[in-house]
């Protein structure tokens, strides 16, 4: 059924993935964001907004559905919800908003809360969430760990490869054997996608099923790339005094449990070693910064 989709953010990473999926299957799409990094999208209906400014271009319109890509606290989901007209919110949350444990994997039944590691930005997606799910309206939310992909405006792969590429050390905080776990950009907005299409209700954990220590990751990244890496243990930045300047993921274990979306969604997750030969080749290989 041909549904009025608004998506808030969308100009990057993720948001491209989800753009293409919206109008693909030939629904009405309007987008609203600053514009800052693209105003032109084919086929699709652009608002430029701040929507710390309100929505007030948005005044009179119905939604079946709202994607919201971009909402950091609480009093942004709130304004959302008080000048939205819409049916049903896909929040794109996130793993960091989960309260701290040492028990894993984590469920979706695991309370929000505040992890220290992952500081304000955890903080202010749990806000978010408790908003939600305090209101009445219908909604989902996504939670993905570490999101990898072509074109990451989070420094990511582009940093390890660029260290790897020149020979150069790279730190990992701490003894480095903390597990993580990643998915890909087009894998998440697949998911979002079909929580919106379905009006799918709920919190959902959105990982690869895979998990590697920072140290393992590197390793697979060197092999990927064609490189050896000059590895170096860096005690003075693990937990709490991580810098992702030096580099981008934390050493703790931070393992969650996929299965409800994918026997909710009926998706699957590639295997990370093959995307990551697979992003190499197709884009970081030739652009890296």
């Amino acid at each position: 059924m041909k549904k009025n989709i608004l998506i808030i953010g969308g100009s990057r990473f993720v948001g491209p993935y989800l753009v293409d999926l919206v109008l693909k299957d030939g629904h009405d799409l309007t987008i609203f964001n600053r514009g800052n990094y693209s105003s032109n999208y084919p086929n699709a209906k652009f608002v430029q907004g701040d929507r710390d400014q309100g929505f007030s271009s948005l005044k009179g319109q119905h939604y079946d559905v709202v994607y919201d890509t971009c909402a950091y606290n609480g009093e942004q989901t709130h304004r959302l919800l008080d000048e939205i007209d819409c049916d049903f919110i896909v929040h794109f949350g996130t793993m960091s908003s989960y309260a701290k444990t040492d028990i894993f994997p984590i469920k979706e039944s695991h309370p929000q809360g505040l992890w220290p590691t992952m500081g304000d930005y955890g903080k202010g997606k749990a806000e978010c969430e408790d908003v939600l799910a305090s209101s009445s309206k219908k909604y989902a939310s996504l939670r993905p760990v570490y999101i990898l992909g072509p074109k990451n405006y989070c420094d990511r792969e582009n940093f390890i490869y660029k260290k790897l590429v020149n020979n150069e050390t790279i730190n990992i905080p701490g003894n480095g054997i903390g597990l993580n776990q990643f998915v890909f950009a087009s894998e998440v907005a697949e998911c979002l996608y079909l929580l919106g299409n379905n009006n799918i209700e709920g919190g959902f954990n959105c990982t690869g099923d895979e998990y590697i220590s920072l140290i393992d990751l590197v390793n697979e990244m060197a092999k990927v790339s064609g490189t050896v890496p000059r590895i170096e243990l860096d005690m003075e930045h693990d937990g709490g005094n991580l810098d992702e300047s030096l580099f981008p993921f934390s050493n703790e274990n931070f393992i969650i449990d996929n299965q409800l979306i994918k026997k909710t969604l009926g998706v699957s997750f590639d295997s990370l070693v093959s995307r990551l030969k697979q992003d190499w080749e197709n884009y970081y290989k030739d652009n890296l910064k």
